[in-house]
This record gives C-alpha cells, sequence and structure tokens, in this order.
C-alpha cells in the first residue's frame, strides 16, 4: 500500500510538471547545459590522464638532463658511460630530440631521431634512410603530404634541407604521435646542430623495477649537475597539469552551478498564487505535509535527473564521438597543430558520481527546502491566495 502511495505521488508530480511545460523546460535547459559542460570537462580529462598512462608505459624507466644555470642543457655522451657502470642498470640510450617551429603552419612539431624503427610506440609505415622521415598525421594533413613526397624544413643555420616522406604515422591514438616527425638520429643531428659527443638526454633502463628509485638516487649522487626523472615522477607531474586546467575550468562551473542553485532556490520559494491555491486544495482534500513535500521532492528529483542524463548523454557525445571540439583549444596546450585524435572512453563510475554529487545535490538541496515551506501553507490560506 505504501508503495502504491508513493507510486501515485510521483504521477501527479509528472502531472504537475508537465501542465507547466514552458516554466519547467527553461530550468531543465539550462541545468542539462551546466551538467554537459561539467560532464564533458570531467570525461575529457579522464580520458586524456589514460592516455598520458598507456604513453608513459612506454616511456624510459629513468630520464636523465644535464641542468647549466636552471635550465636543460646538452648532456655529454661520458654520461652515459658513468651511469652504465651503475648495477642494475641494463641499458642507456641517448636521445637527440627537438622542437621545430614552422612559420607556414603556424604549428611546433617534436622532431626525433632514432637509429631505427624497432621498438617505436606507434604503427609505422615505410622505412628510414638518409634524409627520410616518417611524419605524424596531423602534419601530413596539414601540409598534404603523402608518402614519396618532399618536406621542406629550415635546419639551426636557417638553410632549407629536403626531407623525403617514406612513411605516416599510424597509431590508434594519434594524440602520440601526430605532431611528430621522425628522421635518423645522425640526421637530426645536424638539422639540430648537436655535437657527436653530446645527446639531448639519457633513456636509463634497469633490470629491477623495484630498485628504480636506488637507482636514481645513485645517478643524482653520481652526476650532481644532472636532473634526474624517473617514470613515476612525469606521470605525476601529467596528472598535475592536467588537474590544474581542469581545476580552473571546473571552479568556472561550480560558480555557474551555484548560480543556478540560487536562481532555483527563489524561484521554488516564491510560487505563484496558482500553486499556492493547488497546495491548499490537496492539503484540504486530505493531503498530510508529508505528502506534499514528497510531491514536490519527486518534482526536483525528475527534472534533476532528466537533466543530469541527458547533459552526461551529450557530453558523452561531445567528448568520444565529436572529439570535445569546445573544449579541446582549452585543456590541450599550447601548441596550434590540434590532432584530430580520438579520445578513447574511460568514464569510470566514480566520475559519474562526482558529476551527480557537483551537479544534482546542489540542485535538490534548492528545492527540499523551499518545499518544506511550502508544504506547510494554510490550507485557507492558500485556496484565497493570501
Amino acid at each position: 500500500m505504501s508503495l502504491e502511495k508513493h507510486r501515485n505521488l510521483l504521477d501527479y508530480a509528472v502531472s504537475f510538471l508537465l501542465r507547466r511545460k514552458g516554466k519547467n523546460f527553461a530550468t531543465v535547459l539550462v541545468f542539462t547545459l551546466v551538467v554537459f559542460t561539467l560532464a564533458s570537462v570531467v570525461m575529457m580529462m579522464g580520458s586524456l590522464k589514460q592516455e598520458a598512462r598507456e604513453t608513459l608505459s612506454l616511456a624510459p624507466d629513468i630520464t636523465v638532463q644535464k641542468i647549466i644555470a636552471g635550465r636543460q642543457g646538452l648532456v655529454p655522451l661520458e654520461y652515459a658511460t658513468a651511469i652504465e657502470e651503475i648495477r642494475g642498470v641494463s641499458r642507456v640510450e641517448p636521445r637527440i630530440w627537438g622542437y621545430y617551429y614552422d612559420a607556414e603552419e603556424d604549428a611546433t612539431y617534436t622532431i626525433i631521431g632514432v637509429e631505427s624503427l624497432t621498438g617505436l610506440p606507434f604503427e609505422v609505415r615505410g622505412n628510414l634512410s638518409e634524409s627520410a622521415v616518417i611524419v605524424g598525421e596531423a602534419i601530413a594533413r596539414e601540409k598534404r603530404l603523402r608518402i614519396g613526397d618532399r618536406l621542406i624544413l629550415r635546419d639551426h643555420r636557417g638553410e632549407y634541407v629536403k626531407f623525403r616522406v617514406v612513411g605516416i604515422f599510424s597509431s590508434r591514438s594519434a594524440l602520440q604521435s601526430a605532431d611528430i616527425i621522425v628522421m635518423p638520429r645522425s640526421e637530426a643531428r645536424k638539422f639540430f646542430g648537436i655535437p657527436k659527443e653530446y645527446s639531448n638526454d639519457l633513456a636509463v633502463y634497469v633490470a629491477n623495477p623495484a630498485e628504480l628509485s636506488n637507482i636514481a638516487i645513485k645517478i643524482s649522487q653520481k652526476l650532481p649537475d644532472a636532473r634526474v626523472l624517473t617514470k613515476q615522477q612525469i606521470r605525476e607531474t601529467y596528472d598535475a597539469i592536467f588537474g590544474w586546467r581542469s581545476g580552473v575550468f571546473l571552479a568556472a562551473i561550480l560558480g555557474a552551478i551555484l548560480a543556478f542553485a540560487i536562481l532555483v532556490w527563489d524561484r521554488a520559494s516564491g510560487l505563484t498564487a496558482e500553486e499556492k491555491k493547488e497546495i491548499g486544495i490537496l492539503k484540504a482534500l486530505g493531503w498530510s505535509t508529508g505528502d506534499v513535500l514528497e510531491m514536490r521532492t519527486f518534482e526536483g528529483v525528475v527534472l534533476a535527473l532528466n537533466s543530469y542524463l541527458a547533459g552526461v548523454l551529450l557530453a558523452y557525445l561531445h567528448v568520444f564521438y565529436l572529439g570535445a571540439p569546445l573544449l579541446k583549444p582549452v585543456l590541450l596546450g599550447w601548441s596550434t597543430l590540434y590532432p584530430e585524435f580520438e579520445l578513447m572512453p574511460a568514464v569510470t563510475f566514480e566520475d559519474l558520481i562526482l558529476i551527480f554529487v557537483i551537479s544534482v545535490v546542489p540542485f535538490l538541496a534548492a528545492i527540499v527546502v523551499p518545499s518544506w515551506r511550502a508544504s506547510t501553507i494554510d490550507p485557507d490560506e492558500a485556496m484565497r491566495g493570501i
């Protein structure tokens, strides 16, 4: 009997909302927009963090850089020899890489020099040889490059260098390789003007992951002018960067949610004469204060859940099917060459709960208290419109 009563109250609440379609549609529309924006940020940042973790799983165990006057400088190759002498180090690989600004496209590329394509964390087509390059999908798209075409770049001396495109990265996630140009290590040295006895940094691999921290400490002690970064430290840096950007955005959204909650409170508190009269009639017919409060609460729950589900669904489509065009320029960073990548769905139950708590709970709180005040209206005064 009690369940039937609650169902009847819910039916009446729905019919009450349908009789005021215009007023409630505006509330649902604004609330859906708030949930959509919040959910889009949460979903995109979750996907980017997952993408970063997958990418970093392929990173070296330890990265060693040389610091000169507080800035990163070139690392002497003799540092690699010193690190290889530490017990537990399985391999040290000097790396040649750098950034290249393309004024024509107003974009920044990452140029990487490698000895071979073996071990690259991307699917590639083609083979590297002298004056040959493999480019990312975004670069090929922006510069209309196909395999066999020529790519002309300006080296550190300002001279134009011609390269032949022998491959285009084909990766499940273009976010990893979109703005990358891979060339032979010797070509990269010449392009950036890096002497043979130096490299940009050193990639260190250890045999036993449990010894990672100890080996990092030994490297720091042996090379006091070096910056030693473990894979875990780099992962934490990525999380902090994404967290800071999303935090700023979420702070602005929370302000909008607060303003929306205040608006809902004001509208729920300011009942119209018709609504007061209807509540008075219901109480005169035998409805208790609890029944009126439950009915008004059901109204808020129906509005909130419909807005929440619509906002989350639209956010999912926006982020994972359309590529988050409204958020990508804000959250991805400084590069103007935004890859057309597909964000991998990485929505967790905790994310959905977070969105619910931040958006729906304030909305319901703004409904309950005014609803309780409305449920205590004297029937005689309400029906007279007082």
